[in-house]
């Protein structure tokens, strides 16, 4: 019983302390959904710019296509980030109801007990009854203590008109608050519907490019294999290059090479200091351009059009716009500016047991040994001109493990 006692205790305490840094949590909370809202708008606005520059081209466009889901999933972020404000904003508007009921209630009870205090001094209002008060007293002491009593219900009274009139302030305060709140509700609402319209109109619009492609499956199957066939050329090119550093690692250190394959390779101290530096930036990296939007995103995806086909992407593609440079996401070296096509070139980094690779490059300014710093720029991004597409190639792996990017890079 006594742990019970002391349990229920623990929980009050722990509620009176949170409870005056509540408004602050939620509006933290608030400024958080807002600043995402406007993140996501943002994103919104460039991909139909890249949507505007690909329909340029006057050709039907796998890349169209890419880019159009690209925009549905970003205007689906953006109706649950409304969607999460407005439950926000509907919990705080509930919030801000109750405080204000309550506060209406404190000022009723005040203005009740001020009532009493103003009957009582009306009933006692001549000078001569507060003498006779005095005078009636049995001894000096009593009297002392009346005259401290009448002073201190003065002073009460006082105190009573000051505490009713900073409730009258403090209610007129949270009535603004309410309609602020409900006004802001009501935004919101209009918003997401608006949002949610916007949406459909998108989803009916790529079913309808997707009928249109659906008539060129024997090209896009084509095409399908030359991109597969790349991507296997490119992978077999970053796991030479990644076995040739552990195999340099393990003859600097004088040792034989690791005999199992996710072993990774022994690192100098400035080697290692890149790898730890790479590890606590996840989620922090800056993008491999400075804008742009994930047109395909890690791992096995279904084919836009061609039904029961997968594809396999062992980076993240990013789609740019037209004259824009790839760049470093983190100091390194690099290793590897290999060929993959005659329009494709691919630049590979080490940063200790890490390793990024930005392919899709038309031109490459930098060379295999060069000392490279964050954001320090690579090469010129190759542009499709039938499709107006211009798009990079991401990928990271953490030795010979391959790793989504997107979870790497900063939101």
């Amino acid at each position: 019983m006594r742990s019970f006692f002391i349990h229920h205790i623990r929980i009050i305490l722990f509620l009176a302390l949170l409870l005056p840094y509540l408004p602050l949590l939620c509006q933290d909370k608030k400024s958080e959904l807002e600043n995402t809202k406007k993140r996501i708008e943002e994103e919104i606005s460039y991909t139909n710019k890249l949507l505007e520059d690909t329909r340029q081209s006057k050709k039907l466009s796998l890349n169209e296509l890419m880019i159009l889901q690209s925009r549905i999933r970003q205007r689906e972020n953006l109706v649950a980030t409304i969607q999460k404000q407005l439950f926000n904003t509907q919990s705080q508007l509930e919030r801000t109801q109750r405080e204000f009921n309550r506060t209406e209630n404190d000022l009723k009870t005040l203005r009740k007990e001020y009532s009493g205090m103003i009957a009582f001094a009306y009933k006692n209002r001549s000078g001569l009854n507060k003498l006779m008060f005095l005078f009636a007293a049995d001894d000096f002491n009593q009297a002392y203590r009346r005259l401290k009593y009448m002073q201190q219900y003065t002073a009460l009274r006082q105190m009573q008109i000051d505490r009713i009139v900073q409730t009258q302030a403090k209610l007129e305060k949270q009535k603004n608050e309410l309609e602020n709140e409900k006004n802001e509700k009501t935004q919101l609402f209009e918003s997401e519907r608006r949002q949610q319209i916007l949406l459909s109109n998108e989803k009916a619009g790529m079913d309808k490019t997707v009928q249109k492609f659906s008539q060129q499956e024997k090209k896009l199957q084509e095409t399908l294999r030359q991109k597969e066939r790349d991507a296997q050329k490119l992978q077999r090119q970053i796991e030479a290059i990644i076995s040739e550093e552990i195999r340099q690692a393990q003859q600097r250190k004088g040792e034989k090479a690791p005999s199992t394959p996710d072993r990774l390779m022994e690192l100098t101290p400035e080697e290692l200091r890149l790898s730890t530096g790479f590890t606590q930036n996840k989620g922090k990296l800056p993008w491999p351009v400075e804008r742009g939007v994930i047109s395909s995103r890690f791992g096995e995806q279904p084919h836009p059009v061609l039904k029961k086909v997968t594809i396999k992407n062992n980076g993240i593609d990013v789609a740019t716009s037209k004259g824009v440079n790839a760049r470093a996401v983190f100091d390194g070296v690099v290793v590897s500016t290999n060929r993959i096509t005659a329009t494709n070139n691919a630049v590979i980094i080490r940063h200790g047991d890490y390793f990024t690779v930005y392919s899709n490059l038309e031109v490459v300014d930098v060379k295999r040994g060069d000392q490279i710093k964050t954001k320090q720029s690579l090469g010129l991004i190759h542009t499709d001109k039938n499709e107006a597409k211009t798009e990079l190639h991401f990928e990271i792996w953490q030795g010979r493990t391959i790793v989504d990017p997107a979870i790497w890079l900063a939101r």
